[in-house]
């Protein structure tokens, strides 16, 4: 019996079947990872960070609160985000526009870096205005999780992409309208 015999119709229409995480568009895949990422960056070095300066007494736990918040985000943005939305790139759908910066090398973390601090610390000092002002609780205590956070992280770094994606697409436009401009006068 020849081996393309084998095989029967239920066999190719399990191959071919798109799985679940096929049908999820990439947009949300990265919009969950970003989420998920600063709210592991908040737990991890903010909470985590806590325990570091908890033994001395210093009138600037906020400050090292908030430089191990902008170091955490941006070290899980640049090894960890930045690698799978890399990865999550196809040929018809084009992840790097959910990157805000697509540097390679050591010249994108200190970029992140720089990033970070844009990001963090808006978040950082309205959800402390939120919480200080009791508009935020979690279980009846005055604070700020790392899904609050999480979630606030995300809504700016969203904003700051579509800003730039705005701005490219537009520089964008204008190189073709002017392109095409010369090739018309040229023409002529």
């Amino acid at each position: 019996m020849n081996k393309k015999e084998e095989f029967d119709k239920n066999d190719i229409e399990s191959y071919q079947k798109t799985k679940f995480f096929a049908k999820i568009p990439s947009w949300l895949k990265i919009l969950f990872l970003k989420y998920w990422a600063a709210g592991a960056a908040f737990y991890f070095f903010g909470v985590g960070g806590g325990f570091l300066w908890s033994s001395v007494n210093t009138d600037d736990s906020t400050l090292f609160l908030l430089v191990c918040l902008i170091l955490g985000y941006a070290l899980v943005s640049e090894y960890v985000v930045k690698q799978i939305v890399r990865l999550m790139r196809t040929s018809r759908d084009d992840t790097y526009y959910y990157n805000i910066i697509n540097v390679k090398g050591t010249k994108s973390f200190f970029m992140y870096l720089g990033y970070s601090v844009l990001v963090i610390v808006p978040c950082f000092y309205v959800l402390g205005f939120l919480s200080s002002k009791g508009l935020i609780s979690v279980w009846g205590v005055e604070g700020v999780e790392p899904l609050g956070f999480g979630l606030a992280v995300t809504v700016v770094d969203f904003i700051y992409l579509f800003i730039k994606n705005t701005i490219f697409n537009a520089y964008k436009k204008y190189k073709f309208n002017k392109s095409n401009k010369v090739e018309k006068d040229a023409e002529l």
